[in-house]
This record gives C-alpha cells, structure tokens and sequence, in this order.
C-alpha cells in the first residue's frame, strides 16, 4: 500500500448496534417486500421455553376454568370448547357470577359454528387462515354485532365448504337479510343461488369482457 492511500485512511470511535439489532431494524424500516424476504431468511419462530409458547406468564396460566386454563381452551377446536364450557360443573356462586359470561360465550362460538367453522382453534395464526374462512369470521362477528340497515358484500364465501356446513352459512346469510341488511353475494354456487332473493348475471365475459347485465330475476321463495 503506497503512502497516498494510509493518508487517506481514519479511524474513529463509537457504539456497535450489533448485528442483530440492525438485521431486526432494518427489517421493521423496509418497506420492499423483497428486502423483508432477504432479512427473514436469517429469522424463525420458536415457542418460549418458559411459557412452551402459551405467551402468558405463569400467574396467568394458574388460573382455570373447571380444569383447563385459557391456553388449554384455545387449544381446543370451537365445537369443543362449546361442549367443555356447557359441561361445567359449577357451585351456585360461580354459576350466578359465570351465567352472562357463558352465555356470550356460547352465543359467539355458536355464531362460528353456524358458518362451519367449528373446526377451527382460538390460538390459531390469523395469517394461516384461508380467504374465505377469513371472511366467515367477520360474517360470524357482524351477526353477533346486530347491525341493521348495512350492505354486506360477500365474494364466494362457500368455497371449500362441506355441502352440509353449506347449508348453514345459508341460513347464517338469511339471518343477516332477516336483521334488515342487504346482503350482496358474488357466488357460483347452486344453492346460494337458489336461495336468494334476486340472482343477477353480470357479463357477456369476465373482467374487461363483462360489466352489463345480462338477465336479472326476483326468486324469493321463503
């Protein structure tokens, strides 16, 4: 290295953010997607050896209902906790201090399972949930809401439903138009179809080939 180029060179003095503090900043100040997928390549999840990923503290998780504490229960699928919370077994203090409590409760989940969810637990990761079981949870949540006078816009809730879970978010749909909604569905479905009020086809295509109506139809049977 000649002389003209040590000349150049200073050295100066100061903090180190340390590497993983300036991977976990730069990744919450991205806003590239692409960069975001780089830095979680040096990222994973991992349950807390503390809590074995219930993320509450140990008084918290003392606490229970009948024998389960709170992440037990969301462990369990909704139609099993419908079931354990019915079963309780409770002194006539408890009951009249958990009788509005269970009855919300059991009300909620009911408003679930009516849109076949019953499958589904409480702990799970809202990001691994599908667009239309997404969509059913907001419809289970607007029921329990009882608005009325408000437009709802649902686009093919029943794909990937069991014919007979089918049935029940029917009945959840005529539920909401019976609170004095408007209830708008895109749908393929034959039943859906069937059992609405007024089918209208958009067309002649799909995207830029469609947005006329080609055939409308009042079939309103019940």
């Amino acid at each position: 290295m000649n002389t003209h180029h040590l000349q150049e060179l200073e050295s100066f003095l100061g903090p180190f953010e340390g590497v993983i503090p300036t991977l976990e900043r730069r990744h919450s100040e991205t806003k590239s997607q692409g960069m975001r997928d780089f830095y979680e390549m040096y990222m994973s999840e991992s349950d807390c050896t503390t809590c074995n990923g219930a993320r509450l503290s140990k008084n918290s998780l003392s606490v229970k209902v009948g024998e389960k504490n709170i992440n037990e229960l969301t462990d369990m699928s909704i139609d099993k906790i419908k079931n354990y919370l019915n079963s309780l077994t409770l002194s006539k203090k408890d009951a009249m201090i958990a009788d509005q409590i269970l009855k919300e409760l059991d009300k909620r989940l009911q408003f679930l399972m009516d849109v076949g969810l019953e499958y589904l637990t409480l702990s799970r990761n809202a990001g691994s949930l599908s667009g239309g079981e997404a969509q059913r949870i907001r419809l289970a949540t607007q029921i329990g809401s009882g608005l009325t006078g408000v437009l709802y816009i649902l686009d093919e809730p029943s794909i990937g439903l069991h014919q007979r879970d089918n049935d029940k978010l029917i009945a959840t749909l005529k539920k909401l138009r019976d609170l004095g909604n408007t209830v708008l569905v895109v749908e393929h479905d034959e039943d859906t179809m069937y059992a609405a009020d007024q089918i209208i086809d958009i067309g002649p295509g799909a995207g830029i080939h469609g947005g006329k109506v080609m055939a409308q139809r009042n079939c309103r049977r019940n």
